[in-house]
């Protein structure tokens, strides 16, 4: 009797096998919807935005939450993402911002923003995130580009840190029930 014969026949052992088998081939597996450009409407897997595109949620609900790659561009206006904002090297995250006529954004989930570059379309800040209403704390390091938080909900936390310049609240505070730990520029608050 070989090793393979004598350890399928511990009890439980085959149905475990047989288990993770069906796990690994099943439809059940889903991949994030990759986008590069307008999306509307219910997304079920998630959005992934990879180097070089631009995806811009307009009245999205997204569940699975919102991955952004190093490199790619994110712009949300009136939606709603179910798992959170997950971005880490974009070229630009802007959500929910009012300079360009964009609704305000509900974000089930944190929002963790690392590493973004010096942004995409000056003026517009690197980062914005505004008027929006955020179920999680907010993470926002090592961004090279201006950031403006401004006029959110946040349940949870806000945390900044190791970026090139403090956040700008555009004189629109923001609602935070957990801890602060980001130093807006002067005048701003």
């Amino acid at each position: 009797m070989n090793a393979i014969s004598r350890w399928m026949r511990v009890p439980g052992m085959c149905a475990i096998v047989i288990g993770l088998v069906v796990a690994s081939f099943g439809s059940g597996a889903m991949a994030a919807t990759a986008c590069n450009g307008v999306v509307s409407g219910s997304v079920a897997d998630g959005v992934v935005v990879n180097a070089g595109s631009v995806c811009t949620l307009v009245n999205a609900n997204v569940s699975n939450g919102v991955r952004v790659n190093a490199g790619g561009i994110l712009i949300a206006c009136g939606s709603v993402i179910s798992g959170g904002l997950q971005a880490n090297g974009a070229a630009e995250i802007l959500v929910g911002p009012e300079e360009i006529d964009c609704d305000g954004d509900v974000i089930n989930g944190g929002v963790t923003i690392a590493n973004t570059g010096p942004g995409a379309f000056p003026p517009a800040p690197s980062i914005a995130l505004e008027r929006s209403r955020i179920s999680g704390s907010v993470h926002v390091t090592g961004s090279q580009g201006m950031i403006a938080i401004a006029d959110n909900a946040i349940s949870g936390g806000l945390f900044c840190g190791n970026n090139a310049f403090d956040p700008e609240d555009e004189g629109m505070e923001n609602v935070v029930t957990g801890q602060v730990r980001c130093d807006f520029q002067e005048g701003d608050e």
